[in-house]
């Protein structure tokens, strides 16, 4: 007779492997903890860095402090701190400029891991095997929590050294110093910040499904940044903001020597109760029953009946409307806005304006395209970059989940499969771009500036997406298209990452010169780099066709 042996998982695996429930998230989620640390790192490495430089006499220091307290309180709150402390000193100039978008940063992750954590998995019954164990669901839920729960402190390990590392490295006059507790108290901000934004998603995800959990959930997070950065210009806005946690925690500046821990007390007993529900909604549930939100159905043309390329469009369409109205909305606050913030401008002293002009020397700030470009188009590029990033993820799944085996069975070829879904791709970013454009449109016609120049710059972030998609669809095709949304949100980040430091740091221009937003001009002023649209054109022609070339030539992944 022989012998069985039973093999134990080892202590390792039950941490960081495949050994229960809390290793395997944990291990799926290294790819994005390294993102997420990496760039909040950088970003405030690079706001400590280009401080340091900028500002290194006395003197330099009070014409910032004088500018920061003459600027329009819209344009104060344009980074999400409406009221700025200590700008003169290092650590209050990061908090004011960098430090409330980091929270949103970090609190977008987190809705997007949080919402799909036990949502997605159930939808697609890879949960059913583990839920039959004698785990049970809600420590199953427990365990995938906990997993989130330690990449977000991993992550917040990151931004208290950073910050930290910040003060030590860059530090030019005294007071500069970030002391440990200052770095510990703005990592807790942003770590609670973070956690009850993504609860909501938590909770919401297992009786409605991911998307939707994911759009309440960052609809209330955007929301809740902008009303709490813009209260001080809209005195409408200061109720409301006393409504979410961006507003309750707006005096906790620790980075700028102003804490205030009493401040994160009802956000954390927010997270704790909205997690709970999570857990226990998703315990009591059926694994993948959720409730459907009423929402107007598609006319028949667009649900994707019509041919590869058809399914294709009808199949991202409702991904990228969500993304185009999100965008949109967006524009449409910063267009209304545009033209009266940039002719408060002219009201500035004249050696006030040189000082402005000197931090931004490309961008005409006096006007409402100026403006445009300097708050919305790179953060614009990041989000046409992700939701190019989403649908090519979305092009990809066919092969993945086993689809694309059983269209291969019809006359289909391989080569019109990849080259169609990638049209219907282009197709949707195309929808995404017009929406986009009636927003910024609309809201410059009730803000009265220029309507036409802002419109067709909109077609220049067209064009990046399209390219960054064209990457993915390449890789995709040549390659193995498991990982081509992967793929193009590295390239979105990295973008992001060289646009910032490169200047700040004040790097060879060639290595600016190796992100593509850095030759996309200025369109919401209309000066355009032909070379960008050149290359974005072939970027995105060039990879449809890798895409379908390479998809002929290699098996198909199981």
């Amino acid at each position: 007779m022989t012998a069985v042996t039973l093999s134990a998982n080892s202590a390792w695996s039950r941490i960081y492997g495949f050994g229960s429930v809390y290793a395997k998230t944990l291990r799926d989620s290294r790819l994005a903890f390294i993102i997420v640390a990496g760039l909040v790192g950088s970003l405030l490495l690079s706001s400590g860095a280009a401080f340091g430089e900028a500002y290194a006499t006395p003197e330099s220091r009070a014409a910032l402090a004088a500018l920061v307290a003459s600027l329009p309180p819209a344009l104060a709150g344009v980074y999400g701190n409406p009221f700025p402390v200590n700008v003169a000193t290092l650590g209050g100039s990061i908090a004011w400029k960098t430090g409330a978008s980091l929270g949103l940063l970090v609190s977008l992750w987190s809705i997007l891991a949080l919402s799909g954590t036990l949502a997605s998995e159930a939808r697609r019954g890879s949960l059913e095997l583990v839920a039959v164990t004698p785990l049970g669901m809600r420590r199953i839920a427990l365990e995938k929590l906990a997993a989130n729960l330690t990449v977000l402190g991993l992550i917040l390990a990151v931004t208290a050294v950073c910050a930290w590392l910040a003060g030590a490295a860059f530090a030019t006059l005294p007071g500069d110093e970030i002391p440990w507790s200052a770095a510990i108290g703005y990592a807790a901000w942003v770590g609670l910040v973070a956690l009850a934004s993504g609860s909501v998603a938590f909770a919401l995800a297992p009786l409605v499904g991911r998307g939707a959990a994911a759009g309440i959930a960052g609809a209330i997070m955007l929301g809740g940044y902008l009303i709490n950065g813009y209260q001080a210009a809209v005195p409408a806005f200061a109720g409301l903001a006393n409504l979410t946690w961006f507003g309750w925690t707006v005096h906790h500046q620790p980075l700028a020597g102003s804490p205030d821990p009493a401040s994160l007390i009802p956000v954390a007993l927010v997270a704790i109760v909205l997690l709970t529900v999570g857990v226990e909604a998703f315990a009591r549930r059926d694994l993948g029953a959720t409730t459907r939100i009423p929402w107007p159905s598609f006319p028949e043309a667009l649900l994707g009946l019509g041919g590869p390329a058809g399914r294709s469009f009808g199949e991202r369409l409702p991904v990228g409307l969500a993304w185009g109205i999100g965008m949109g909305l967006y524009a449409f606050v910063i267009g209304a806005a545009a033209k009266a913030l940039g002719d408060s401008m002219t009201s500035l002293s004249p050696d006030t304006l040189a000082i402005v002009q000197a931090m931004f020397p490309n961008i005409k700030l006096d006007s409402a395209g100026g403006f445009l470009q300097l708050a919305f188009v790179f953060f614009g590029f990041i989000l046409a970059g992700f939701a190019a990033a989403t649908l090519v993820s979305g092009w990809a799944s066919d092969e993945g989940s086993g689809r694309l085996d059983s269209l291969l069975t019809t006359p289909l070829a391989r080569g019109r499969w990849a080259v169609s879904g990638g049209l219907g791709v282009y197709a949707v970013l195309a929808v995404l771009t017009a929406i986009l454009a009636l927003g910024i449109g609309a809201g410059a016609a009730i803000g009265g500036g220029d309507i036409v120049t802002p419109v067709v710059g909109t077609v220049v972030l067209g064009l990046y997406a399209a390219a960054l998609a064209g990457i993915g669809l390449a890789v995709g095709g040549v390659l193995r298209t498991s990982f081509a949304g992967e793929i193009v949100a590295a390239i979105v980040i990295l973008t992001f990452v060289i646009d910032l430091i490169a200047p700040a740091l004040k790097l060879p221009d060639w290595v600016h010169q190796l992100a593509l937003t850095a030759h996309m001009g200025q369109p919401m002023i209309g000066v355009w780099d032909p070379v960008g649209m050149v290359v974005c054109s072939v970027l995105a022609i060039g990879g449809l066709v890798l895409s379908g070339w390479g998809l002929r030539r290699r098996d198909i992944a199981r």
